[in-house]
């Protein structure tokens, strides 16, 4: 047990030393953090609330923050199903436009929804997971400040419209259930489909990380995250994250 738990501690180390790494040859990295409640209803329904924040630039950005709730069921030993509605706050940095004009930074608002199926199988000690998830997100119209882009002088406000976006969001998952371990090591990857456009490949995101248990009650999630493509509310590139989730 106790040389188990070194080789994940030594296993941590050196993913948080490539991180390092890694992050000092690229121009984005973020930190994402996590608190969850679930409260079981009914044996096999659950329903939940959770809020999370992220960073952009290391720690020198806020990129977003969000809250949502949601409920899931399990439907059979190997099926479950869950949705939700997530509100976000992101932050957008000012730019350039087309046009010479300088749009100053923002602050976004954005409503999430989405319905899972996850089936499982197990394998010894592992678990493999394929989770499908449809999401709709929809940004408000707004409008910021505009200034002109060679004198700084102030212009018209320019109108960021109202744009809805649906993704199919792929995740296969395995993770290893290690004996007398509070330890729980897992690998994911997901694809991000756009089916507003075409059902093009909007995103991949690759993760390693594991869950820690506490006790019956409180666990820790700690991962890193890459990811190659990234929609207009999400980090592009490195990140690294904790959670944690409170069950009762």
């Amino acid at each position: 047990m106790k040389k188990m738990n070194r080789r994940i501690t030594l296993l941590a180390v050196f993913l948080c030393t490539m991180v390092a790494g890694v992050y000092a040859q690229s121009d984005d990295f973020g930190i994402w953090t996590s608190a969850e409640v679930k409260k079981k209803i009914f044996p096999g329904f659950d329903a939940s609330v959770e809020g999370e924040f992220r960073t952009r630039d290391g720690v020198d950005n806020v990129e977003r923050w969000s809250a949502g709730a949601g409920v899931a069921y399990r439907i059979t030993s190997f099926l479950k199903a869950d949705g939700g509605y997530t509100f976000i706050y992101s932050h957008r940095p000012g730019e350039m436009t087309k046009k010479g004009n300088y749009v100053s930074d923002y602050w976004s608002p954005r409503h999430r929804m989405y319905l899972s199926l996850t089936g499982k199988l197990n394998w010894q000690r592992f678990e493999f997971s394929l989770r499908e998830r449809y999401q709709y997100t929809y940004r408000t119209s707004q409008f910021v400040s505009k200034y002109d882009g060679d004198d700084g002088s102030q212009k018209a406000d320019e109108e960021i419209t109202g744009k809805g976006k649906n993704v199919l969001r792929s995740r296969l998952q395995a993770e290893w259930n290690i004996k007398k371990s509070r330890f729980a090591p897992y690998a994911s990857c997901e694809l991000y489909h756009s089916m507003s456009d075409s059902w093009a490949l909007d995103k991949t995101r690759w993760t390693l990380g594991t869950g820690y248990k506490i006790n019956k009650k409180n666990s820790l999630d700690f991962f890193y995250r890459y990811q190659n493509h990234a929609d207009d509310d999400e980090t592009n590139g490195h990140v690294v994250g904790a959670g944690y989730t409170f069950k009762f």
